[in-house]
């Protein structure tokens, strides 16, 4: 509440003839807050604010029944609450101006979002909640075929299983029970295109050998219940499945005379293991489930990631999607909303609905790529949330979150069926030349879809018919909205708020994150709510630097001034202060055996590096005084 007094002390800057408004909309919200609790703030005010963004897209003010919505008259149409920015931008009636006020869009959806991403947690009901929907997801997803499951797929299986979209059996049925002959002829062009495409888009991205790309451990958690001690880069166990695609001789130790060694002693297991799901924090209504993978899965994951990521950057997929740059949907966002030629498209869960099927059928061009996603997919899954949902689970779907192999490999069947839908809506023959056009005009970020307007009715049939579901609360194709990547833009101007995520209590990492929430706001000139935040934290912690400083510090537009402690370092040439600094460390375990060698050689440090081996513990955040260049404050 202190937060949001401060944004309406900067907005009484912009708009200082309703000071009076913003006085009764602090008291009607103080009211509403007493008697809902946080509920109000993070639940309440969210879904006042999507569904402004809706009558945003509109161009229409329409009644909700929401709570803080209610209607300021008969006459008048708008809330009562914030009614004074809502007048800036819908008449009396509830129609959008012609004339608008971007800025007053900006403030409405900053009060209402502000604590849209709360650090805090959901109930315990909502957490089994989710759960039991993830199970029900997976159940409505078709069987995965035989192939799925052996030991020692070949090539000839993955041709034998995969021949094409336009031979689906699956699909042909779906296409057949559409009671509409057009749509019915469409969606059957629809799936010869798209079969086309995904040809394309595999023999793009060109052969995978292992043995060209990186393996490695990911930064997440692994299914193994193990203690600090556990390490892993010592495998105490590889399956006959992973074995058939990675040999653990070739792919798993950095020499064979330490293969050797392990086999001798027979320290490696053979079965068929299993993720492990947990569930952390996301919002205060829904929590976000991730299944820690295997760790000798996540190693041979990491190697066909970094072929995804390397395969598609170097080749004309990278004008569309990007693993690891949202830069191209952003900016497709922006320019959607200026000129509406463009849809921007969220889907509902997603990875939880990407079949083996589909998979298989996308990538059935490239044998060893389909054989080293089989090998490397964790088929079961164990959980204790939800009683009601069995505590071991053989998945029907291709993979969860938390594998490495999920992001790309959807991202890619999303970027397909864009093109595809493209392809068919505007009857493009299909071919390198028109889809290198084409992929100038889509952008793909996971399930974060950017498609022209065009195309958006075929794409949506085109998705449900693959077995996807299309969020409809956070897709927008009329009007003037959209929303991609973390970006919401307004009539081609960025109106996206900050996000207020939890209260500082002393600690480094709570330090960290008011810093970087007290940033956000100063660079929306939002001055006075991140000088309130800048002053939860004491004198001295963290230096007031320039907005363009490298330097972990509150920023300023306004030149800071000098810290009092300097000295000139005469061997760098050089003025230099002294201040208080955040920095992450990370203790590891000593190795004891040879393993350390598989670390060092896949970690790769520099030389000049003072590199230890060791299972790595999680990082902390400490604060430290310490000497930085005076430049790199004040810029």
């Amino acid at each position: 509440m202190q937060v949001l007094d401060h944004i309406w002390r900067d907005m009484a800057n912009t708009y200082p003839t309703l000071v009076g408004e913003f006085v009764l909309d602090k008291s009607r919200l103080r009211s509403f807050v007493e008697c809902r609790g946080i509920h109000a703030l993070c639940v309440d005010m969210v879904a006042a604010g999507k569904h402004l963004d809706r009558c945003l897209a509109n161009g229409e003010y329409k009644l909700s029944g929401l709570p803080l919505t209610k209607r300021y008259s008969g006459r008048v149409v708008i809330p009562k609450f914030l009614r004074g920015l809502y007048l800036l931008v819908f008449d009396e009636g509830g129609t959008l101006k012609g004339d608008y006020d971007v800025q007053a869009v900006f403030f409405l959806r900053q009060i209402l979002f502000v604590a849209r991403k709360a650090s805090l947690p959901c109930s315990e009901s909502n957490v089994q909640k989710e759960v039991l929907e993830f199970a029900l997801v997976d159940l409505e997803l078709p069987l995965p075929e035989r192939f799925w499951e052996e030991t020692a797929p070949r090539y000839e299986d993955v041709e034998k299983n995969f021949s094409g979209f336009p031979e689906s059996s699956l699909y042909l049925s779906r296409i057949a029970d559409e009671a509409c002959p057009i749509k019915r002829a469409r969606l059957s062009t629809f799936l010869m295109n798209l079969d086309k495409v995904s040809k394309l888009i595999t023999s793009t991205l060109g052969p995978y050998r292992f043995s060209e790309w990186r393996f490695r451990h990911g930064p997440g958690a692994v299914s193994e219940r193990s203690g600090r001690e556990f390490n892993k880069y010592c495998w105490t166990n590889w399956s006959d499945r992973l074995e058939n695609a990675f040999p653990i001789a070739d792919c798993g130790f950095h020499n064979y005379g330490s293969w050797a060694d392990t086999a001798a002693d027979s320290r490696v297991g053979s079965r068929d293991p299993s993720s492990r799901l947990i569930s952390v924090p996301k919002t205060f209504t829904r929590p976000r489930l991730i299944a820690a993978e295997p760790s000798e899965n996540q190693w041979c994951q990491q190697n066909i990631w970094h072929y995804f990521s390397k395969r598609s950057q170097d080749t004309w997929i990278g004008n569309s999607l990007l693993f690891r740059d949202q830069r191209r949907n952003q900016d497709l966002c922006v320019r959607g909303s200026r000129t509406g030629s463009y849809a921007t498209v969220d889907l509902s869960a997603a990875s939880d609905r990407v079949s083996c099927h589909l998979v298989g059928q996308y990538f059935a061009a490239n044998p060893p790529l389909v054989l080293a996603l089989q090998a490397s997919r964790t088929r079961f899954l164990e959980q204790n949330i939800n009683p009601l949902v069995d505590a071991k689970l053989e998945l029907r779907k291709f993979s969860t979150m938390g594998s490495a192999c999920t992001f790309p490999v959807q991202s890619l069947i999303f970027l397909g069926i864009c093109l595809a839908s493209v392809a068919t809506t505007r009857r493009l023959q299909v071919g390198p030349k028109n889809i290198k056009f084409l992929a100038e005009d889509v952008a793909v970020f996971g399930d974060d879809l950017i498609i022209p307007n065009d195309s958006r009715e075929l794409l949506f049939e085109a998705l449900e018919l693959l077995q996807f579901k299309v969020n409809a609360g956070k897709s927008f194709w009329t009007g003037l909205f959209r929303e991609s990547c973390g970006v919401d833009a307004m009539g081609g101007v960025n109106v996206t708020p900050a996000y207020w995520r939890s209260p500082n209590n002393g600690d480094p990492e709570s330090i960290a994150s008011t810093v970087e929430v007290a940033n956000n706001f100063e660079r929306r000139f939002l001055v006075h709510t991140a000088r309130y935040l800048a002053s939860t934290i004491p004198d001295g912690v963290i230096p007031k630097v320039s907005m363009d400083s490298g330097v972990c510090g509150l920023k300023s537009f306004a030149r800071p001034d000098p810290p009092p402690l300097k000295r000139w370092n005469s061997d760098l040439q050089r003025t230099e202060a002294r201040v208080g600094l955040l920095i992450s460390k990370q203790r590891r375990t000593p190795i004891t055996n040879d393993s350390a060698y598989l670390q060092y050689f896949t970690e790769r440090p520099l030389p000049s590096t003072p590199w230890k081996s060791g299972v790595p513990q999680r990082p902390k955040t400490l604060r430290r005084f310490g000497w930085v260049p005076l430049d790199d404050i004040i810029i």
